[in-house]
């Protein structure tokens, strides 16, 4: 987050999905990262999760919308519930926000059962046999869901990718970040704070602590960023 904050923007990278396309990707509205090692333990706090909020409103067409994340996808976290006999793109939404929203109100049925990551009772059941790529994305999308014993967010999280960098002045909402990035006791980290507040970035943060697992603070933060959607009445 630190080199996000320095740059002023989310800069685009080579994506190891698509090839030769750099890229910035967004999960629409709901917190569904997985760390690399998130369950081992750490004191480093640059292993820990940060999150920033963007609106995409400003940022133009999209580059592609996909109804889940699809390098978590393409690298198997789906297991053995992905229809072997569909492919990747023939889950591509049309690639609009207007086509991510369409999809929350047909699969979810509202804003805060997306955000849960609960589909609409019955919807497998409503789906013809012969509409393959509706019942893949039905079986893999019950995997985030909040009655799965291990919900994977991911498997339903609207993945939303542009092919340019985003600026954070104008754009980011909130950022989420360990507290003890920002302040230890008395001393405060205050070029970062000051970079902060030129971008003009909220913040909120979680109480960190040493060697625990980054992704112990999952539903921390799941909680922040649904209380701040709940303010600006987006639940």
């Amino acid at each position: 987050m630190r080199e996000i904050v320095q740059a002023e923007q989310v800069e685009t990278r080579e994506c190891a999905v698509f090839s030769n396309r750099k890229l910035v990707y967004f999960f629409l509205a709901r917190p569904a990262y997985r760390l690399k090692d998130g369950d081992q333990k750490s004191d480093q706090i640059n292993r820990f999760p940060s999150v920033l909020v963007i609106d995409p409103g400003r940022l133009g067409a999209p580059f592609h919308v996909y109804p889940f994340d699809t390098g978590a996808g393409v690298s198997g976290r789906y297991g053995d519930k992905a229809d072997p006999f569909v492919y990747l793109e023939d889950y591509e939404l049309d690639p609009s926000l207007q086509a991510a929203a369409r999809h929350i109100n047909w699969a979810f049925g509202s804003n805060r059962a997306y955000f849960d990551g609960d589909l609409r009772q019955g919807l497998e059941s409503k789906i013809d046999p012969w509409k393959a790529v509706l019942k893949g994305f039905v079986t893999i999308a019950g995997l985030a869901s909040s009655r799965h014993n291990d919900p994977d967010k991911r498997a339903s999280a609207i993945e939303i990718a542009f092919d340019h960098h985003v600026t954070l002045k104008g754009n980011s909402k909130l950022i989420i970040i360990p507290k003890q990035y920002m302040e230890n006791g008395k001393n405060k980290n205050h070029e970062f704070l000051r970079r902060l507040r030129k971008l003009r970035i909220r913040w909120e943060t979680y109480d960190w602590q040493p060697n625990l697992e980054p992704d112990f603070f999952f539903e921390e933060i799941h909680e922040i960023v649904r209380k701040n959607f709940q303010a600006r009445r987006k639940l």
